[in-house]
This record gives C-alpha cells, sequence and structure tokens, in this order.
C-alpha cells in the first residue's frame, strides 16, 4: 500500500461492508428495479440481471476497492498514482459524483418532505407540492443531514450512521413486505412482477437494461467504491463485494414484492415508472386502511436509502479535496457541500413556478440523463481502462490474491469484457434517446 499510515480507517469490515451496502441501496433500488423487472419479463429478467452483476458489476466493484486499498488514497490521487497523465481522468470522475449528487439531493428532499407529510397526516399533491418553493427547504435539510454525517468523519459518521441506518430500512422493508403480501391484489401483482417470460430474453434491450441497472444499482462507476476501499486495511475483497451485491439484489427483490401487490390492490397502473414512486404509491396508502402509518414508514424507508448513497457520493470530492489539497475534513466537507448546493439549485427549481428547462426538459431531468446515466457509464469506463490496463498488474494481484487462474479470469473480464458492456450500454442510451 502506497497511501498514507495516518488515513482515516473502518473500525471494522462489518462497519466497512454497511457503509458500501448504504452507498448501493438508494432510490432506484426501491423504484427503478421493480419496474424494471416487470417491464422486461419478470423474473426472466433477473437471468441477465444476475449475469451482469456477477461478470461485469461486481468485477468493477472487486477493482475499486482494489485500487483504493492499494493506493490508500482517494480518486484524483490514486489515479496519480498509477499515472499521472491520469490525474485529469480522476477529476472526471470526481466532476461525475459530484454533479449526480447535486440532483439527487433533490429527489432525496422529495423523499424527507412525504416521510414528514404521511407522518403529520397531509399527504399533498406532487404537483401541488413542486409547484410550490416548499422543495427548496426540504433540499436544504437533506443536504444538512449529508453535510453534518460526511463532516463528522468515517468512524464517527458514514460508518456510525450506516451501522444504524441500513438495519432500520430491513427491517422498516420486511415489515412492509409482510403487510403488503397479506393484501387482497398481492398474488396479481407477484404475478405481474415476477412471473417469467422467458420470450423477452432474446430482445437485446432487455440485456442492455440488465447492463445499466446492475452498475446503477451496485453504486459502481462513480469512484465511491474506489475511495471506501481506500480506508479498508484487511480482508477479501471478493467475499466482501460479493455480500454487498447479493444484500443489494435482495433489498431490490424485497422492494418489489411491497410495490406491486400494493398497487394491484388498489387498482392502479403499475407501470407508472418514475411516477410510482410519488404519485401511485401516494394514492395508495391515501386510500387504505393504516395508510398514513404505512406511507410514513415507507417514505421513512426510502429516505434512510437516499441518505447513505447521497452521504457515499459526498465522501468522493471531499476525500479528494483533502487528499489533493491538504484541507481538513471540516473545511473540505463545507466547501464541497457549498458547491454542491449550488450545482444543485436549477434542479430543485426545475418543477417550481419557474419551470427551469433546456430544450423543453426539466433541467433535473435533462441531468439526471446526462450525468446519472450517460455520466455514469463514462466514468465506470474510465475506471475500468485506468484500473485495468494501466495500473501494474503486481499492483492488483496484490490486492485480488494473487495471480492464479481466477485471478487471470478477473483481469480479462475486467479489460475486455467491462469496458464492451459499458460501450455498448452507453451507445443504446444515446440510440434511446435519439429515437
Amino acid at each position: 500500500m502506497t497511501g498514507n499510515t495516518g488515513r482515516e480507517r473502518w473500525s471494522s469490515t462489518l462497519g466497512f461492508i454497511l457503509a458500501s451496502i448504504g452507498s448501493a441501496v438508494g432510490i432506484g433500488n426501491v423504484w427503478r428495479f421493480p419496474y424494471i423487472v416487470g417491464a422486461n419479463g419478470g423474473g426472466a429478467f433477473l437471468i441477465p440481471y444476475l449475469i451482469s452483476v456477477l461478470l461485469f458489476g461486481l468485477p468493477l466493484m472487486v477493482l475499486e476497492f482494489a485500487i483504493g486499498r492499494n493506493t490508500g488514497t482517494s480518486v484524483v490521487t490514486a489515479f496519480r498514482s498509477i499515472q499521472g497523465r491520469f490525474s485529469f481522468a480522476g477529476l472526471a470522475v470526481v466532476a461525475i459524483a459530484s454533479l449526480v449528487l447535486s440532483y439527487y439531493l433533490v429527489i432525496t428532499s422529495w423523499v424527507l418532505a412525504y416521510a414528514l407529510f404521511f407522518a403529520l397526516n397531509r399527504p399533498v399533491d406532487f404537483g401541488a407540492f413542486t409547484g410550490s418553493y416548499l422543495p427548496l427547504i426540504f433540499f436544504l435539510l437533506s443536504g444538512i443531514a449529508v453535510f453534518l454525517t460526511v463532516r463528522s468523519g468515517v468512524r464517527e459518521g458514514i460508518e456510525k450512521v450506516s451501522r444504524v441506518l441500513i438495519p432500520v430500512l430491513v427491517v422498516i422493508l420486511l415489515f412492509l413486505v409482510v403487510f403488503a403480501l397479506t393484501q387482497a391484489g398481492a398474488m396479481d401483482g407477484i404475478g405481474f412482477y415476477l412471473s417469467p417470460d422467458y420470450s423477452r430474453l432474446a430482445d437485446p434491450t432487455v440485456w442492455t437494461a440488465a447492463f445499466g441497472q446492475a452498475f446503477f444499482s451496485l453504486s459502481v462507476g462513480m469512484g465511491v467504491m474506489l475511495t471506501y476501499g481506500s480506508y479498508l486495511e484487511g480482508g477479501d475483497l471478493f467475499r466482501n463485494a460479493s455480500v454487498i451485491a447479493v444484500a443489494d439484489m435482495l433489498i431490490a427483490i424485497l422492494a418489489g414484492l411491497v410495490i406491486f401487490p400494493l398497487v394491484f390492490t388498489a387498482g392502479l397502473d403499475p407501470a407508472a415508472g418514475v411516477n410510482l414512486t410519488f404519485i401511485t404509491l401516494p394514492a395508495v396508502f391515501t386510500g387504505m386502511r393504516f395508510g398514513m402509518v404505512l406511507g410514513a414508514l415507507f417514505f421513512a424507508m426510502l429516505f434512510t436509502a437516499a441518505l447513505t448513497s447521497a452521504v457515499s457520493m459526498l465522501e468522493v470530492p471531499v476525500a479528494a479535496m483533502m487528499d489533493s489539497r491538504g484541507y481538513s475534513r471540516k473545511r473540505a466537507t463545507l466547501l464541497v457541500f457549498g458547491v454542491i448546493m449550488l450545482l444543485g439549485l436549477p434542479s430543485a427549481l426545475s418543477y417550481t413556478a419557474l419551470e427551469l428547462e433546456l430544450l423543453g426538459t426539466p433541467l433535473l431531468d435533462l441531468n439526471d440523463y446526462l450525468f446519472g446515466t450517460i455520466g455514469l457509464i463514462v466514468a465506470g469506463l474510465i475506471i475500468s481502462i485506468v484500473g485495468g490496463w494501466y495500473m501494474d498488474r503486481a499492483r492488483v494481484c496484490t490486492e485480488i490474491g494473487g495471480c492464479g487462474w481466477q485471478q487471470k479470469i478477473y483481469m480479462a473480464l475486467i479489460r475486455y469484457c467491462v469496458p464492451a458492456i459499458l460501450l455498448i450500454t452507453l451507445i443504446a442510451s444515446l440510440l434511446q434517446a435519439a429515437g
């Protein structure tokens, strides 16, 4: 390891795993994964998704952990230690993570608001809420929660929060699953969600959707796992990454077991996509017994997932500034937080009366596509190429347990398969947007 021995560390492997699960499990696990499964062959979609996770998503996660642990530093300085000319590439990854966070905090703020509204028994219309300036208050509150967590440090902030919130998330989720499965339309919802349509496996768009979901849901490609890996001392990277990936997938699957039984029980549209979270589900909760309590629990769970993901994204630029500029954590966090809140303000205002748009598209939606889709794929390509092709092979082998035949297969996946799949996914995303 070439990093600073005085660097902050996780207190344990469990703390590292919980923080990484917190990063991987976000808003997309709750609304995006169930909907994609339902729209792409139901249970059959799990086949290409599992393949994508094991053969492409997991190797990239391990590579990020390996780069971080071996260099003992964050993205920019880690890339510089591989080759000096890659400093700019590291800056690009940090910039993408920061830009994703800027609009992700807006969605997080909506979730926080809905949790409070249901807790106070005062559900609101989504259009009326976003059309006001009230979301700006929740945008600030969400940002402050993320700021205070990261400012407190790795052990006292990120790890401590993850140790509390991830078990809470799981408990709430399991409770909601049990409740949802006892409702009248539960079996119809399960049928829509998981019934296999194997004919869809012949559709290339299903496979590209699986590739995209695998990278999206595992939180790879943003430098988060690289940064978290830099705080790790020991442990089997393949085993740790596998635990994180399995936990992330199980939580996503369980979320579907909540959403679709409730939607079918209420007789509403299960293919509502993005609207599922803020329009369809609130309508479900409002119209059922104990709906206010259930709605509060659901959005509290969703806010928990969003918060831990947002914390991990903020840590990327904060750690980069600490390592490259020598700033203290408190100073770096304050500066980065201020910049990200300013960057996120146009997204926060895009659904208000100002209706900030570009080319007829709300700025939040445009940022989601440019940075949350295209940007993440590009960042993943950068990491896979820099780490797979230019990092000294001996350094990689040191972190992944030698260079036997298993590791050779892994290196082949990282060097050839992962970049190829990311490139295919990028082209498919661009064509979809164009068409």
